[in-house]
């Protein structure tokens, strides 16, 4: 007790002396300055007390950096969290272009199945058209060598007789129902 006491003493000297030399330009400190420990007077522990160390800056240190670890842990989980999202984005889009890509395979498969198709038909189309050429050409032959084959009449041709008109009695005119051209029997 004596000791803070002198202790408090010396710090009260010591400011009233810095106030003196420093003139009205200086400012007083607010807080007591901590004099270096080979200035401070050592007490020495007798017999039922207990040594108290205070751990004064090294204590605000462990707990900023408890506090800095707590907030590295912090960010840390955020940056997880973002990463698993955009996995998650990933994935979803991964399944997406999957799935494009598969109903553009169906359409590809389907399309070439229809060129094949219309290929082949194409092929049978070009066979038939060449089938009927080849006919044609034959009927065209065949109709210039019996061409060559008829005699040709020699002077003028016939005058044909006009077709001759059949008057019907008006009862069976009468009983002949019109033929409906439109309708298929």
């Amino acid at each position: 007790m004596q000791d803070e006491h002198q202790v408090n003493e010396e710090d009260k000297l010591r400011q009233a002396l810095a106030r003196l030399g420093a003139g009205a330009s200086s400012r007083t400190p607010k807080s007591r300055p901590v004099p270096p420990t080979a200035e401070r007077r050592r007490r020495f522990v007798r017999d039922g007390q207990v040594v108290v160390e205070h751990q004064g800056g090294r204590g605000i240190a462990a707990r900023n950096a408890g506090q800095d670890d707590q907030e590295e842990l912090e960010r840390l989980r955020q940056s997880v969290k973002r990463e698993q999202r955009r996995w998650e984005e990933a994935e979803r889009s991964l399944t997406d272009v999957r799935a494009q890509l598969k109903a553009f395979e169906t359409r590809e498969a389907h399309a070439k199945i229809q060129i094949s198709e219309l290929n082949r038909e194409l092929r049978e189309n070009q066979d038939t058209i060449q089938t009927l050429k080849a006919s044609l050409h034959q009927a065209r032959e065949q109709a210039a060598e019996a061409a060559r084959r008829t005699p040709r009449p020699v002077g003028r041709p016939r005058k044909e007789a006009a077709p001759q008109v059949v008057e019907m009695p008006e009862a069976e005119v009468a009983e002949q129902e019109p033929v409906q051209w439109w309708v298929k029997a």
